[in-house]
């Protein structure tokens, strides 16, 4: 008799700029963090040499960690390389499911349905007493980039168990923190240079967007606008410690709030720069927000989102919750998961808060494996 068991692979988010690595245990108290892993890719630099030189170095050290149980991986694709949209499609005949949905992808793909790996994370049935209908989103990767990936990770020493879906990654784990909400609400994890919107319901993703929006273009304004001689860390500190603070905290004609807070005049006008340097850009993640909530109430009528929940780098900007909350009228809240998940050893993360970008790294790691 087989006997079969469910345990926890390493999963491995890979972005234009970063590797991130995590893996769970299962303990008598849940599930704990036995070991989380991060590099930057090119120098932090988005696609400045050959994915094979940069990621298979790396890779390797994963592959050597001691603290990483097994060398069995789930991985996310870098984002340029994922295509998703949403269809709407009729069933004729003897067509199956899947019948549909191919003849539908191929109006949709750039490039031979033959060449593409697909799946569905959502599908919802619109049936009618005349016709079969359903509304799906679909993932599609070209193959060769899948078997590219499977290629560098084996030759790191790894082996490729699955390759997962941002968004099911984090649905993955905001369902895992959090209780399902009655109405639909929104996810975003904001990354360096690109970010993730979605709409979800209970049982249906309503709609998904990837928007080439991130904090490295906040960074990069700060140090063009405050002349920091591209010092990231002096413009990230920036980020965190003022960034969208002065128009929730900052009574300009009073100073009422700024004396309460031991503020002094230059400390005011530090807000005040840097809030206008930010808020341009900011903006525009404001009108991606507008952008997908219009499209899901012109779809649902009368819809109302229950929240909108910030992961990844979210965190970094100060006061973005808020700031989002006043112009959307939708209740926001920036989440960083790692609080709320218990480490083998301190040492993993000294400071926690260090750990918001691990979000989507986390969801994929918990995706369960079974193996003999």
């Amino acid at each position: 008799m087989l006997n079969l068991k469910n345990r926890y692979p390493i999963g491995i988010d890979i972005t234009d700029q970063n590797i991130y690595a995590a893996q769970f245990q299962k303990t008598r108290q849940g599930i704990w963090v036995r070991e989380l892993f991060h590099r930057k890719l090119n120098n932090g630099q988005p696609d400045s040499i050959a994915p094979d030189d940069a990621l298979v170095p790396i890779l390797k050290e994963i592959a050597k960690n001691r603290r990483f149980r097994g060398k069995n991986v789930s991985v996310h694709l870098p984002a340029q390389h994922i295509y998703n949209f949403p269809i709407t499609f009729e069933l004729g005949g003897d067509e199956t499911l899947e019948d549909g949905m191919v003849r539908e992808c191929r109006r949709h793909l750039s490039f031979p349905l033959e060449e593409a790996v697909i799946d569905y994370p959502s599908i919802t049935d619109i049936s009618s007493e005349k016709n079969k209908k359903f509304k799906a989103i679909i993932i599609a990767v070209r193959r060769e980039q899948v078997e590219q990936y499977v290629h560098l990770l084996k030759r790191a020493g790894l082996r490729l168990e699955a390759i997962d879906f941002s968004l099911s990654s984090l649905l993955r784990l905001h369902n895992y923190l959090y209780s399902p909400k009655e109405n639909p609400i929104i996810l975003c994890n904001i990354g360096y240079n690109q970010s993730l919107i979605a709409i979800v319901a209970q049982n249906s993703i309503l709609a998904q967007r990837n928007t080439p929006w991130g904090i490295q273009h906040l960074l990069n304004r700060l140090e063009t606008n405050l002349e920091l001689s591209d010092n990231s860390e002096q413009a990230f500190g920036m980020l965190k410690k003022y960034g969208l603070y002065y128009e929730h905290h900052i009574d300009a004609d009073s100073g009422e709030s700024a004396a309460k807070n031991g503020d002094n005049d230059d400390a005011i006008e530090i807000y005040r720069t840097v809030f206008q340097i930010l808020t341009p850009y900011v903006d525009e993640l404001i009108h991606e927000l507008y952008q997908i909530t219009g499209y899901v109430r012109s779809e649902m009528q009368g819809v109302r989102f229950e929240e909108i929940s910030m992961y990844g780098q979210s965190s970094s900007l100060n006061f973005l919750d808020q700031y989002l909350e006043k112009r959307l009228n939708i209740p926001t809240k920036c989440i960083n998961p790692m609080v709320k998940f218990t480490l083998s050893d301190s040492s993993l993360l000294p400071d926690t808060a260090e750990g918001a970008p691990f979000a989507l790294c986390l969801g994929l790691a918990m995706r369960k494996m079974t193996w003999l």
